[in-house]
């Protein structure tokens, strides 16, 4: 009965990884018609309207912003279509409310309103699983881009983009405890995060363990 028991439990196991090597990790969903019109609209929509202050501007110059506005009308009512669609697969949704956030922090086709984007840019990181979305509203709470800091909800998403492999976030969740911002000091955990990340090769852990004078690397 053991030896049974024991030869079942290896088969699993064996169909497990016969599994996993001939499917691999899933894959992103490929992009619709429809994604793909609003990405080509912001694009077309960009080079109408990449006009510098001070640029004199004029239909030979090969800038139309009137056109430009029509171009990111359109490609944010697809994101927006798309990013309500939660029949859609999670990464689907996910991505296109992150590409409507960013219309709304910029002000592109619309006014800018960062409450707006960061209902989105939550939405997208909590429910969808959507990694730069945590990382971006982090950015945006931890420097006050919108007018008005909050430390507590930067350290809470750099802390979910870490948890889920991220450098970056792990470099944001190191510098916030190692200077205790949003949150209780830490500097050895804090110091432990951006060397893990510096080693990953992301230069702006590197930088701010300069600034904070410690070595690159944890002592052995």
């Amino acid at each position: 009965m053991a030896l049974k028991l024991l030869s079942l439990v290896i088969s699993s196991i064996l169909l497990g990884l016969t599994a996993s090597a001939q499917f691999g990790p899933a894959r992103e969903t490929p992009l619709s018609a429809d994604e793909i019109y609003a990405d080509r609209a912001m694009q077309d929509a960009a080079a109408l309207s990449s006009g510098r202050p001070g640029d004199v501007i004029s239909a030979d110059d090969g800038i139309d912003l009137a056109q430009a506005e029509i171009w990111f009308q359109r490609a944010k009512d697809r994101y927006a279509g798309l990013c309500d669609d939660r029949s859609q697969p999670r990464d689907v949704w996910a991505r296109n409310c992150y590409k409507l956030a960013n219309m709304y922090r910029r002000g592109q086709g619309t006014v800018q309103n960062y409450a707006t984007a960061k209902t989105l840019f939550e939405a997208s990181c909590l429910g969808g699983q959507h990694t730069p979305s945590c990382l971006q509203q982090a950015y945006i709470d931890h420097t006050g881009a919108s007018g008005e800091r909050d430390w507590p909800s930067a350290r809470r998403l750099y802390t979910l983009a870490c948890d889920r492999g991220d450098m970056s976030g792990c470099a944001g969740l190191g510098n916030m405890l190692y200077r205790g911002q949003g949150g209780s000091e830490d500097r050895s955990r804090g110091a432990r995060l951006l060397q893990q990340a510096c080693a990953a090769q992301f230069t702006w852990a590197c930088d701010r363990l300069q600034g904070f004078g410690l070595p690159r690397r944890a002592l052995q």
